[in-house]
């Protein structure tokens, strides 16, 4: 479930970013950089603390946190294409 809500976090953090970013005035590949390292950054925070405090085996974190990092990181990338064509 924890993986689930990471996803779903991730997500919507790519879209407030992506919304937010074009209002203030930074282009969508701005945002769209800063977005895939903050989002890597929490993504190994989030399997360190799965390591450390939950007794989490690093191979499980490494599948896991692929997982929470690749969703969210290809929908970035279908929302850059399907923008660029239009």
């Amino acid at each position: 479930m924890h993986t689930a809500i990471m996803i779903f976090f991730g997500l919507v953090l790519l879209a407030l970013m992506l919304y937010i970013g074009e209002r203030i005035g930074f282009s969508r590949q701005t945002m769209a950089y800063g977005f895939a390292a903050l989002w890597l950054a929490l993504t190994l925070i989030n399997g360190a603390v799965g390591v450390v405090h939950a007794g989490q085996s690093v191979g499980a974190e490494i599948a896991l946190g692929s997982a929470v990092l690749g969703v969210p990181m290809a929908a970035m990338v279908v929302f850059m294409v399907l923008s660029a064509e239009s």
